[in-house]
């Protein structure tokens, strides 16, 4: 393709999207845009590579193998256009207008009320717009520039993104008030592979960092019980088995009837930090902005460990 045939960014976008939505109609309100548009940019797009990007079928779109080649560049240039505009527009005005972030849903219920109570104090200008989604997918619509930032336990695989450690949140388990373990202090890992476990379903975090404790399944494989924190916590305390859950969560227990078990020293943790996009051109703000909310967390209450304390 000759230089004067560089494809528009406009096209490259109406291409991304395309590719992440897998549908015309959807694609195109994502975009602001008439289906027609949409689809003459995609049609003017394949006549200058000289080739089919995707396949219309009559109710999805399927990528082809010479589109799925192209998709990663198509989408580090839109990245890297839109954070050219993000510097255009904030310049001067760090933290301003709309922030798409994201919050896992073992997070989420207790740092939620946190950052939109605190954050117009702090940062005032500042209009947090909060999704919950589980790790793959915060990381996923990182990658796609359709979340800005996301707090999410960061021991996993960031992919592209950068993470700005925050703080360290313990992990305690949650038993039945009647169980042996009941108000102990002393567990250690491999003593959950004689328990009935109960595990959040795959995509959650907590449950990848749960099964890294276990040495052994045991006699009694751990169970998938459900995708959501509070269905596992209701199953314990009606005696179904026991969890791992973060320590800030205890106080959303309330009524229900439970205990709690402590590890021994060094108690699990799981880190805690905000994450965005490498190619970002805000890496300073939302360094900032991670302090915010650590100070905020703090404040509130919530167990946040100093990474500095422990790492001494």
């Amino acid at each position: 393709m000759p230089p004067s045939s560089l494809p528009s960014f406009s096209q490259l976008r109406a291409f991304v999207a395309l590719c992440d939505h897998q549908h015309f109609g959807e694609a195109a309100t994502t975009l602001g845009v008439s289906q027609p548009s949409l689809s003459q940019a995609i049609t003017a797009l394949e006549k200058r590579i000289g080739g089919e990007l995707v396949e219309r079928t009559t109710r999805r779109v399927l990528v082809t193998p010479l589109g799925e080649t192209l998709l990663p560049y198509a989408r580090d240039a839109v990245l890297a256009a839109e954070s050219f505009n993000e510097a255009v527009v904030s310049q001067g005005a760090a933290l301003t207008g709309m922030l798409r972030l994201g919050l896992i849903p073992t997070l989420a219920p207790y740092l939620a009320p946190v950052i939109l109570d605190g954050l117009p104090s702090e940062l005032p200008l500042l209009q947090p717009e909060l999704r919950e989604m589980v790790t793959g997918d915060v990381l996923d619509m990182l990658n796609q520039g359709r979340l800005d930032a996301a707090i999410i336990a960061i021991d996993v695989d960031l992919h592209r993104a950068v993470a700005i450690p925050m703080y360290d949140e313990p992990l305690v388990i949650l038993v039945p008030p009647n169980h042996p373990w009941a108000g102990r202090d002393d567990i250690v890992p491999s003593d959950l592979d004689s328990q009935d476990l109960l595990l959040l379903d795959e995509g959650n975090c907590l449950r990848d960092q749960t099964l890294a404790l276990c040495q052994r399944y045991g006699t009694v494989p751990p169970v998938a019980v459900a995708t959501t924190l509070l269905t596992v916590v209701r199953m314990v305390t009606h005696g179904v088995g026991i969890t791992v859950i973060p320590e800030g969560a205890l106080p959303m227990l309330g009524t229900e009837p439970h205990a709690v078990a402590r590890f021994a020293e060094p108690t699990p943790v799981r880190r805690i930090g905000l994450v965005h996009r490498s190619s970002s051109s805000r890496a300073t703000d939302f360094a900032r902005l991670a302090h915010v909310i650590t100070g905020l967390t703090r404040e509130a209450g919530l167990p946040a460990l100093s990474l500095t304390d422990r790492e001494d």
